[in-house]
């Protein structure tokens, strides 16, 4: 379980993570959760979909529509997700 106190600084990760990866197909959680590791963060893949589907709502994410498999759920970040980044100096 991620600490509350820490939940801002695992936000800014993945979105740090989602803006490295600038494609159209975005990451999957369990890749998503990885790639945080790099910024000191080990959550489970359930904990990354929450905080994904609150950056989601937030605008700062968006879901990668799905035609086949959508079960595969993937991310990549927004305009509004960058633009964030950029205020924060990241």
């Amino acid at each position: 379980m991620i600490p509350i106190e820490k939940i801002e600084l695992f936000d800014n990760a993945l979105l740090r993570v989602l803006d490295a990866n600038n494609t159209q197909w975005g990451l999957q959680a369990p890749a998503l959760a990885m790639f945080t590791h790099e910024y000191g963060f080990g959550p489970t893949t359930n904990e990354t979909v929450s905080r994904l589907e609150y950056l989601t709502g937030k605008g700062m994410a968006e879901e990668v529509p799905k035609m086949l498999s959508k079960a595969n759920r993937a991310w990549k970040i927004t305009i509004a997700g960058r633009r964030y980044l950029d205020e924060q100096g990241f």
